[in-house]
């Protein structure tokens, strides 16, 4: 039993620190003066607090996106796209995302109001 409890704390933390990262990467895109050398100290920031988790595998599509998001920032930080275009991209990773997220509630509220209506 005690080892589950630790496994269970280990997946916690590593998926606390995924989404703390997506946070501070889109806060970073999204706060107005964006400057290439701020973003490449910014990811090596982020993966060393990520490093410092001990890596748990996943079976969730939202935490599997998150680990995508973190290998798609390390490689935008390689790329010779202009700061704007690196924006742009994290941007719209980040609302995919955020939607695959919520996706599971949207279901269930549209299943909702369609049975209300055979009620009404």
């Amino acid at each position: 039993m005690e080892e589950r409890k630790k496994e269970k704390y280990r997946l916690v933390r590593y998926r606390r620190e995924l989404e703390r990262y997506l946070n501070r990467i889109v806060s970073f895109a999204m706060g107005g003066e964006f400057e290439r050398c701020d973003y490449d100290k910014l990811v090596e920031k982020a993966d060393r607090k990520l490093a410092e988790v001990e890596k748990v595998k996943l079976h969730n599509d939202y935490f599997e996106s998150l680990e995508n998001f973190v290998h798609k920032c390390r490689e935008l930080k390689k790329s010779d796209m202009d700061k704007d275009e690196i924006s742009a991209q994290i941007v719209h990773e980040a609302n995919r995302i955020r939607k695959l997220r919520r996706k599971k509630s949207y279901s269930r509220k549209k299943r909702r109001s369609e049975a209300d209506e055979d009620f009404g």
